[in-house]
């Protein structure tokens, strides 16, 4: 910051009053690079020397992020004020006024700095409402949903709540939307349910009468057939026109048949005659004078009164084109404020869904701390004594829902009942910090006008409390004058919230601060593709970084010297994430390491696509592409020809050649000649008998170990895998919200958003300073690099979203089948400006980022008038080209790695000393495999439990009234399973029809015949059978399925841990393990796997304590019982 109180800067004044003059609320226009954070710090320092306790104080910031910086630079602040010195940045301020009473206070208050509340709005509001959960109308136990997680449950409950809505009132407005287009009809609710949710006051537009609409286009139709019949002259065109309106008129539904459903959706889908229309669905303009004059002439009458004919006709013909807009424009009225009204049920069912299960969502926060504040005088009064000091930053970036809590909270009515803009603000019990200029998060919800409103209030309340500190301690001279020459005149537009000009503390350096970079991308005619044109700027931007990497020289201002530039001083910043793979992978290929958050888009990266192939492999065995596209892929690394002779192998050892032996989960393993992928299936069908004990995001953790996901991930990208290792814990962290729904529901929602290529946010690494910022300009705000390029700046800006909402008014608009409502154009096009307005302050953000050198690429061609670049007069033309063509193109190197002094020897030594000094563990499960011949299995890896369920009998004992195998114990263990739950009635046509759905899961299909296949019949009879076992029946009402067992025995250097599943217990009223029971499905079990269950059960009394058990053969009937040893 400031290097000492020598410098006086013209801002000090303001500086002074935002530090000392606690005692008056101010609003403080904080300038790109001002030391905002340094201000706030000095401001509580401050407060708390003069005794201000720092449980009254609340500073509220933008990310958790910035929270946690404020708090830890105060302490920092009064540490340093405390011991006898002065922070340089609050010398100007503070220095010579700290007596030995104010280091006394700061002494006491640095014990409590924690008690100071620092957080976002949503943090604050929390701490408003959780005193007072009854008055706030909340579960006072109540968790914070993230929003992941509160997007999910709202789309599945506005999916429920559609499906019985439409099945419960076929005839409704939304049912024939939906007959007549499905796809639209459920799109437009969702959009309407999620600006509802976002905006819970949100209405639809007035809407004018539509028998009142009806009447005037067929009035204005009458007139024009009236007109045309009643001409002197005849007019064919003209006629023929006026037949089109008559048949659009006679075309519609009956006057009376407006309000039904049918009738809206009818007038909805009505469109104009296409003769009266251009290929762009508009209407044609009526040109129609020479016509009329050359029928005028026929007719023996004068050219003057062709055209007053003409001008009478143009007079109909509009009139009747503006009544048929008008009347869809009232018809789209009535059906969104109908739409509106059925779906607002929805936002009920939500609010049901968060009470019932004790959660909140952010936008529940700041609700209830608003109507707390409104509703309760007396707990606002308390709070605002609790609270004496709140300090707010990044205030431009508050919406007024946020406004309003501040306003409530720190000002007073000024008469009883009065509306909250109207509040006066107590002295001192405010303190705003922002810069208008940097507005850019309308898409959050955020209103520059909310801060304007602010600005002015506080004016008008005190002219002296809004203050500018302007000095920027970030960017050299040439870049501040550059954004000041560029900014001033937009910014000081109609729509904008002003400019003040930053002034510079740093002097330039010798070297050039504002370059252009010269790109060639036009072809030999003087045209480029958009492609190209980024291809092409790609390249050359990652060129000048490699030239400049380790060679260019950077100023160090912690240090006070020269360094050469390392990869994290380098920022490419985008205006959106468009394409921006192509700059990542240019970077790349010359060995520059690239931190991203707008690359080339989570679901595009490689690593995640191996992620969701394994996901899909685990959630469905039969899924063969996802085995084929995992096996072929990095993870595995086999060759198309490999996994080409596996499959012709498997196909050579079928004994039917109409029944190839398929590549999938359910073949044996041992079938597989090649190792590697031998071993590879070993792994994923171990993994896969996991899937229904465990939840999603361990399952998939432990597949990332057992596979060696990191592992290959760090040798694959030498040394530069952050950002792929951060990928695999988001995608990990994704799964954790489908516990209940399970891995199928995660697979299906992944492969989704890969088909549907969604852009989310990638895995942010933790060593950035090592590699190039690849990131939107959103993203960049609140940082800062020596070296800033903007890039893909020639992309075309979006358009306005279809879906607007008019933030003064409070209502939504959107256009239905293609008609819009009334002020739908207006709402659009101001919407529009505002956006533009914004796009322009984005490009204040981006300029106010670089440090030393802010280098802009120059395409070799016109940029587009809707391209990014166009927003603003930067004069690229006009500046320097930067020209590094004297350095090389490749990176250069760091320096010479260290020598790696360490043998094999002393490496294996090392090993072995490490491993003798460690006590070993010896996983073991008790088999549920009917074919294994031992009573526990040692497990080969300790990262999972290897379980199963029946296994497939030898062939020579299959029985004469059922077909065993494994697939029957599957379906069998499955439907005793679920029975137990509750999750299907213990009967046999219940049970028959869950028990197809379960054969079909597993590939197969069900037959009538037992012995030639599995039959549902047969399986749910046996069930029934088995239940009614009299050993079994007695025990039902006290059976839990699926009980999980752990055991461990400690022995010198070894200790065994023996874990398993057990099939049901029965539990005693003490919930103790009572008696273990053991479902088999054996036809014919022989005297050794008699004895092997024996053991099996045996293992398990141990395990839970419980004094008996029973293997219950469920095919045949027969009960064996088993004691402890």
């Amino acid at each position: 910051m400031m290097s000492g109180a020598s410098q006086a800067l013209r801002d000090d004044d303001a500086r002074i009053k935002a530090i000392r003059e606690y005692g008056r609320s101010l609003l403080i226009e904080a300038g790109a690079g001002s030391g905002k954070t340094a201000v706030m710090a000095g401001r509580i320092a401050w407060m708390l020397a003069d005794g201000v306790a720092p449980r009254a104080i609340a500073a509220v910031t933008f990310t958790e992020l910035a929270a946690a910086e404020l708090l830890s630079r105060v302490r920092e602040v009064v540490a340093v004020l405390a011991a006898g010195e002065m922070p340089a940045e609050l010398r100007i301020a503070l220095d010579g006024r700290l007596t030995d009473v104010h280091r006394a206070n700061l002494a006491v208050a640095s014990a409590a700095i924690d008690e100071i509340t620092c957080s976002t709005i949503h943090g604050l509001c929390q701490r408003l409402i959780k005193p007072y959960p009854a008055e706030a109308d909340i579960d006072p136990g109540a968790s914070i949903m993230d929003r992941n997680q509160g997007d999910l449950v709202f789309g599945e409950i506005v999916d429920t709540w559609l499906r019985e809505r439409l099945s419960d009132q076929q005839d409704g407005f939304l049912a024939e939307m939906v007959l007549y287009s499905p796809e639209a009809a459920v799109k437009l609710v969702h959009t309407i349910a999620e600006n509802l949710r976002q905006r819970r006051t949100l209405g639809a537009p007035p809407a004018s009468s539509l028998d009142g609409r009806r009447v005037v286009f067929d009035n204005a139709v009458a007139d024009f057939e009236s007109f045309v019949n009643g001409a002197a002259v005849f007019e064919p065109e003209t006629v023929a026109m006026v037949q089109n309106f008559v048949a659009m008129a006679t075309g519609l539904v009956p006057a009376d048949d407006h309000s039904s459903p049918k009738g809206l959706v009818c007038l909805l889908v009505s469109r104009p005659h296409e003769a009266l229309c251009t290929q762009a669905g508009k209407w044609k303009a009526y040109r129609k004078a020479t016509r009329w004059r050359e029928a005028a002439k026929k007719a023996g009458l004068s050219a003057a009164d062709g055209d007053r004919m003409n001008a009478v006709a143009t007079g109909h013909y509009t009139a009747c084109c503006d009544a048929w807009s008008a009347l869809l424009e009232a018809a789209a009225g009535h059906a969104l404020s109908a739409l509106i009204d059925e779906v607002r049920p929805v936002l009920r069912r939500y609010r049901e869904y968060k009470r019932a299960s004790a959660q909140l969502d952010f936008d529940d926060l700041l609700y209830a701390a608003r109507d707390l504040l409104r509703d309760h005088e007396d707990i606002r009064r308390a709070l605002a004594q609790r609270f004496s000091h709140v300090l707010v930053d990044e205030f431009q970036d508050t919406d007024p829902l946020q406004a309003e809590i501040f306003w409530r909270l720190c000002g007073e009515p000024v008469e009883e009942g009065a509306d909250w803009t109207s509040f006066r603000i107590r002295p001192g019990a405010l303190f705003l910090v922002g810069d208008p200029k940097q507005a850019i998060y309308r898409f959050r919800g955020a209103d520059v006008g909310a801060y304007v409103q602010a600005r002015d209030a506080f004016r008008t309340q005190e002219e002296e409390s809004v203050q500018s500190i302007s000095t920027n301690f970030r960017s050299s001279a040439s870049i501040l004058n550059f954004v000041n020459d560029c900014f001033a005149s937009v910014l000081s537009a109609d729509g904008q919230p002003g400019f003040i000009a930053l002034d510079p503390f740093h002097e330039d350096r010798d070297a050039v601060a504002v370059a252009a970079l010269d790109v060639a991308a036009a072809d030999e005619n003087g045209k480029a593709t958009a492609d190209r044109q980024r291809d092409a700027e790609a390249e050359a931007v990652a060129d000048l970084c490699a030239r400049m990497i380790h060679r260019h020289p950077i100023f160090d201002r912690r240090r006070g010297g020269e360094r050469l530039c390392q990869p994290g001083d380098i920022a490419l910043l985008a205006p959106t994430g468009t394409d921006l793979w192509r700059y990542e992978e240019a970077l790349e290929r010359r060995g520059i390491p690239v931190a991203t958050q707008a690359g080339k888009g989570f679901f595009r990266r490689q690593e995640v696509q191996d992620l969701i192939a394994l996901t899909r492999v685990l959630a469905d065995r039969r899924d063969r592409l996802a085995l084929g596209a995992l096996l072929r892929g990095p993870i595995v690394g086999l060759s198309e020809e490999e996994l080409l002779d596996i499959v012709w192998s498997l196909s050579q050892q079928s004994d039917d050649p109409e029944r190839n032996i398929r590549l999938d989960l359910g073949i044996d393993a041992k079938l597989i000649q090649h190792p590697l992928a031998r071993d590879v299936l070993e792994r994923l069908q171990t993994l896969a008998r996991r899937r229904n004990s465990t939840t999603p995001h361990e399952l998939l953790s432990q597949a990332v170990d057992v596979m060696r996901v990191r592992p290959i991930l760090m040798a694959r990208h030498q040394g530069q895998a952050e950002r792929a290792l951060a990928n695999v814990d988001l995608y990990l962290s994704l799964a954790t919200t489908y516990a209940v729904r399970g891995l199928g529901a995660f697979a299906d929602a992944m492969t989704a958003a890969w088909n549907d290529e969604t852009r989310a946010v990638e895995g942010r690494p933790d060593a950035q300073e090592e590699a190039v910022s690849l990131v939107t300009m959103h993203a960049a705000k609140g940082l800062e690099w020596p070296i800033v390029i903007p890039v893909n700046t020639m992309t075309s800006v979006t358009q306005v979203d279809d879906a607007v909402i008019d933030r003064g008014a409070d209502l939504f608009y959107c256009s239905i089948f293609g008609c819009v409502p009334e002020g739908y154009q207006d709402a659009w096009e101001s919407e529009k400006a505002e956006l533009e307005r914004e796009r322009v302050r984005l490009w204040y953000v981006a300029t106010t980022r670089a440090r030393e050198l802010l280098i802009l690429p120059r395409l070799d061609l016109a940029p587009s008038t809707a391209s990014w670049i166009r927003l603003v007069d930067l004069s690229i033309a006009d500046l320097p080209g930067i020209d590094l063509s004297h350095l090389p193109a490749d990176v250069a190197p760091v320096g010479a790695a260290a020598p790696n002094a360490q043998t094999r020897t002393v490496f294996a030594a090392e090993a072995a000393a490490i491993v003798a000094s460690q006590k070993r563990i010896v996983w073991r499960a008790p088999s549920r495999d009917e074919g294994a011949t031992a009573g526990s299995v040692p497990q080969a890896e300790a990262t999972i439990w290897v379980g199963g369920v029946d296994s497939l009998m030898p062939d020579d004992v299959a029985g004469p009234l059922v077909q065993g195998g494994r697939d029957r114990g599957l379906v069998l263990h499955k439907l005793m399973e679920e029975v137990l739950t509750g999750e299907v009635g213990a009967h046999e046509g219940e049970l028959a029809t869950r028990a197809v759905e379960l054969i079909r899961a597993l590939g197969r299909e069900p037959v009538a015949d037992a012995v030639e296949g599995l039959s549902s019949a047969e399986l749910a009879a046996c069930v029934v059978r088995t239940l009614a076992l009299p050993e079994v029946a007695a025990l039902v009402p006290a059976l839990e399925a699926e009980f999980p067992v752990y055991g461990a025995v400690e022995d010198g250097q070894v200790d065994e841990i023996t874990t398993g599943v057990v099939d049901a217990v029965c539990l005693a009223p003490d919930r103790s393990a009572a008696v273990v029971v053991d479902w088999k499905s054996d036809v014919s079990p022989s005297v050794e796997a008699l004895e092997h269950y024996r053991a099996q059960v045996r293992a398990y009394l141990d395990l839970t304590g419980a004094t008996r058990g029973l293997i219950v053969f469920m095919t045949t009937g027969r009960v064996v019982s088993v004691e402890r040893a």
